[in-house]
């Protein structure tokens, strides 16, 4: 059962052929995570990623979606970005961008690379360790298990920013009830 200040939140990590995903509910409890994928050609799926992401947002029926903020994006990740977008605009679900400093902020011991966030997730969402891929070579492309660790990381970081924005809320209030 979902708390009053708890919020259940999706954290989304938009990749050129698929999505990773975190569904939270507060900030230590996970409901669901995987990797949804969108390839082209010969092995495209039936269903397309939007509608991946429609039921993903009908399931769990989050209050915010998280997502990466980048500088520029692809035109696929584009595409995604706006099926997204509009999927959330008629759920009226908010959608919050997290910058890549916002993300090694909420991991300040370590923040070296995203393997050592993801092991330090492992350590605060123990459900994860077994979805924990090895140290990669540079001769080898990501496993296509870190689009878990980058979303369970934009959700973490979201809800270590919401305090301070609360109280920056709280501050502002009281500033207008002086006046």
């Amino acid at each position: 059962m979902l708390h009053p200040n708890e919020k259940r939140i999706l954290a989304i990590d938009l990749r050129s052929r698929s999505f990773g995903f975190v569904v939270f509910e507060g900030p230590t409890r996970l409901l669901d995570w995987g990797v949804k994928s969108f390839r082209q050609g010969v092995n495209k799926p039936t269903i397309p990623a939007s509608e991946k992401l429609a039921a993903l947002m009908d399931d769990f029926s989050p209050s915010t979606i998280v997502l990466a903020k980048r500088d520029s994006d692809s035109k696929k990740r584009a595409l995604m970005r706006n099926a997204l977008v509009s999927e959330a605009t008629k759920r009226r679900i908010s959608i919050r961008l997290l910058s890549r400093n916002c993300v090694k902020f909420a991991f300040p011991d370590c923040n070296r690379n995203k393997y050592a966030i993801a092991a330090a997730l492992t350590k605060q969402l123990p459900e994860l360790a077994p979805k924990l891929p090895s140290g990669r070579k540079i001769w080898k492309s990501e496993d296509y298990r870190m689009s878990i660790f980058d979303a369970a990381a934009l959700g973490v970081a979201y809800f270590q920013s919401r305090p301070a924005a609360q109280k920056n809320v709280s501050s502002e209030a009281k500033l207008v009830s002086r006046k």
